[in-house]
This record gives C-alpha cells, structure tokens and sequence, in this order.
C-alpha cells in the first residue's frame, strides 16, 4: 500500500510536470500583447506601458524593438498587423513597446477654443509638448528622461536585450511624432530610426541642428488633407537633413488626421525597415 501511494504521488508529480512544460509550449507558439508598468523616479509615478513579445520569443536571442508614444490608444494597437508581418516573413521577429500618455486632467489649466468654451488640457499636454511657459515645463523634460533613462533600459534590462542605436525605432503619431521629434533632436545616440506620422509639436525649426552630430534614421509623412504648416515643417527637416547628409524620407499621402493612414503607412515602413534576409 505504502509502494502504491508513492508511485500515485510521483505520478502527479510527473504529470504535472508535463502540464506546466506543454501550457509553457503553447505560449510559446502564441505572440504576447499585455500590460506592465515601472516606477519613474523623473515623474513620480507608475507609468504603463504594453509590451508585443512575438511567437517564440527567447530571451537568449536580440530582437530589434520599437517603441512608441500613446500606449493607451487604438494607435499602437498592432499585434495583429506584428502578427501578420511576422507569420508571412515580411519581417523579422521584433519587440513593440508601447508607453501610456497620462491623461488626466490638470485642473488648474485650461484654453478657450474659438467659440469661447474652455477646454481642460491634460498631463499629456505637457508630456509630449513642450510648453515652456507653463508651471509644468519640467514635465516635458522629466517625461523625456523617463523614455530615454528609464523606460528603455528598464525593458532591454528585462528581455535581455543589450541594443545599440540601430536596432532601435520610434513610433509616433500627432503629438506623440513632435515628441519623438524632440527626441531625436536631444538624445541622437540613443534611437537609431524614427517613424513620425502627422507631427504636431517637436520645435522643429527652433531646435539647434549641429553640424557634427549623426541625428537619427527619419520617416516624416503627412496627410494630403491637413494643415498646411506639416508641409512647411517637413521641407524643413527634409532640407536640413540634407544639409547634414543624413538619412530621411518625407511623404504626403492622401487623407487626413487619421489612424487608418497611420496604420497603413506604419506597415509599409516597417517591412522596408525590419524586412527579413
């Protein structure tokens, strides 16, 4: 009786064993699209932030990583389009990360629209934008040093991914493209591509271009429908860029302000960018 209960105990053992070992096989045959978050000590806050693993993922490989602004939104929403690239051999197996906008509403700030009504503007307002003449302009800086300093080494930390400047993309649309911009002018070292699509903000013309520096890999596009200044801002950087022999491409398509461009325009870049051998 004794000899019987321990082979039934190592059987449940065993067969346990093999339940954790298969449920860990399937997740590896599935991509993963989940939130996380960390503290950040520069915003004195959790911040969030969804992370794509692809199918297979390992930690003992590299993997190029994207990262990109408005987590929180329908706009990085991109598992299925990662999975389609990725399952079709479009492109390699790659790492989005997505950071999360603080939306809440600062109470004491506020702008009147034409119409006279008031519109409450939120932490994001000055996250991505920098208004300097605000009693929140630190909160564009520490929201920068929180992306370069903290969030990106956080996640290659995390996934063991010990990346260098050309393995790295940006994703922004809107006012997240301005703050990549602003990005790209301020720490050129640490991002090695960036993708920004309808840029709204960034101080393009009155950041300081030095001659010396190898500014990042730039994608600029724009809608055929938008305000004419994206145009004006685009030739802009597209001069400048040339100027300093760098890497760009601009581009107008046709639309508007919108995330069914953006997601277009997003894939097609990414599958020149990260294609497979």
């Amino acid at each position: 009786m004794k000899k019987l209960s321990v082979i039934i105990i190592f059987g449940f053992i065993y067969l346990s064993m093999i339940s954790c070992q298969t449920k860990k096989g399937i997740l590896n045959l599935e991509s993963r699209f989940y939130t996380d978050s960390i503290y950040s000590n520069f915003l004195s806050e959790y911040r969030k932030h969804k992370i794509y693993l692809p199918k297979g993922f390992n930690k003992k490989k590299k993997y190029p990583i994207i990262y990109a602004t408005d987590g929180n939104s329908d706009i990085t929403q991109k598992k299925h389009a990662l999975d389609s690239l990725i399952n079709n051999k479009i492109i390699k197996p790659v790492i989005f990360i997505a950071s999360y906008s603080n939306d809440k509403i600062v109470d004491s700030t506020s702008i009147k629209t034409g119409d006279g009504k008031k519109v409450y503007l939120t932490y994001r307002n000055f996250e991505y934008v920098n208004r300097k003449d605000s009693l929140l302009a630190n909160r564009f800086q520490n929201h920068m040093l929180y992306f370069i300093d903290e969030l990106i080494p956080q996640v290659e930390k995390n996934f063991n991914q010990n990346l260098n400047k050309k393995d790295r993309h940006f994703y922004g649309v809107s006012n997240g493209a301005g703050f990549g911009l602003s990005l790209l002018n301020t720490y050129p070292n640490t991002i090695g591509t960036y993708i920004c699509f309808s840029t709204f903000g960034g101080d393009i013309q009155t950041n300081t271009w030095q001659k010396d520096v190898k500014y990042p890999n730039l994608y600029l596009y724009y809608g055929s429908e938008e305000p004419f200044f994206l145009k004006i801002e685009a030739e802009f950087l597209k001069s400048k860029y040339k100027e300093l022999n760098l890497t760009y491409e601009t581009k107008e398509y046709n639309g508007g302000h919108s995330n069914k461009n953006w997601s277009d325009e997003f894939n097609k870049i990414v599958s020149k960018l990260i294609k497979t051998n």
